[in-house]
């Protein structure tokens, strides 16, 4: 068993490398494994002879190809990120830590993030700095009136792994990761999970828009998982729907014809 499992969607496979070796700064003397899922059936030359690394092929949404990357993970934690991105130095050693000094099932540790710039430049960008960015009802498209304002987002996570199976893991009708964190921590803060916010240990170079690489996951959140968020979460039956099936990512399209076609 490792101390964490770094799990994600991943489709940008020039990036991989330096995301491995930013963990490897990043946790200390704490061990990791790294499992990618995705349309890529083999890993970089560099990171092939590596036990702890791994590479499932999946043409899914990035949401089913989330959940499948971490249904076998064996660490003590887990965690989520993006695959344009890397880790501070010592960040996650610090997260682990934190969590090993204050053992609960349901705790997380929800870390903060740069996004934008092509070495992460968004850390001058004043919209992407503060509390507010983190807070589910900050964003019109995720908006509840049953969660209170101090819910917020959990798109970059340490969480213990059994906890994060046993609530069930994303909701795959959600196609992209972006809304499915959004609904996996809204109802994990609902279960009473506690959170602990710190700072920015995650860098990523995404440039949101409607075009290239991001283009169907721009479709997909706009025509299928904002309107899915506002049907389940402005419904009383919200507050029903805690734990879900993890297998529930079986029911999800094999292929992802927006990108997949």
């Amino acid at each position: 068993m490792y101390d964490l499992s770094v799990c994600l969607a991943a489709i940008r496979k020039r990036n991989w490398v330096r995301l491995y070796n930013s963990i490897v700064a990043s946790v200390g003397n704490y061990s990791f494994e790294l499992v990618f899922c995705g349309p890529h059936g083999e890993l970089p030359e560099e990171l092939r002879e590596l036990d702890n690394v791994s590479c499932i092929v999946d043409f899914g949404s990035p949401t089913r190809a989330q959940q499948i990357s971490m249904k076998n993970a064996t660490g003590r934690y887990i965690a989520w990120t993006a695959d344009d991105g890397w880790f501070s130095p010592g960040g996650l050693e610090r997260c682990i830590k934190m969590l090993d000094e204050d053992p609960e099932e349901k705790s997380c540790i929800v870390t903060q993030y740069i996004e934008g710039g092509t070495d992460g430049l968004g850390a001058d960008n004043p919209d992407l700095r503060g509390l507010k960015m983190y807070q589910i009802n900050t964003h019109e498209s995720a908006r509840s009136p049953f969660y209170p304002d101090e819910y917020i987002i959990f798109n970059s996570v340490v969480i213990p792994t059994q906890y994060f199976k046993e609530l069930g893991g994303f909701d795959c009708r959600f196609e992209v990761c972006a809304m499915a964190f959004v609904d996996f921590g809204a109802r994990a803060q609902l279960d009473g999970i506690k959170t602990k916010l710190i700072g920015n240990i995650f860098e990523c170079t995404q440039f949101p828009g409607p075009t290239g690489d991001h283009a169907p996951i721009h479709y997909g959140q706009l025509e299928n998982d904002q309107p899915l968020y506002s049907q389940i979460w402005n419904s009383p039956s919200c507050l029903e729907r805690i734990r879900i099936d993890y297998d529930n990512w079986k029911q999800a399209a094999e292929i992802w014809t927006r990108r997949f076609a």
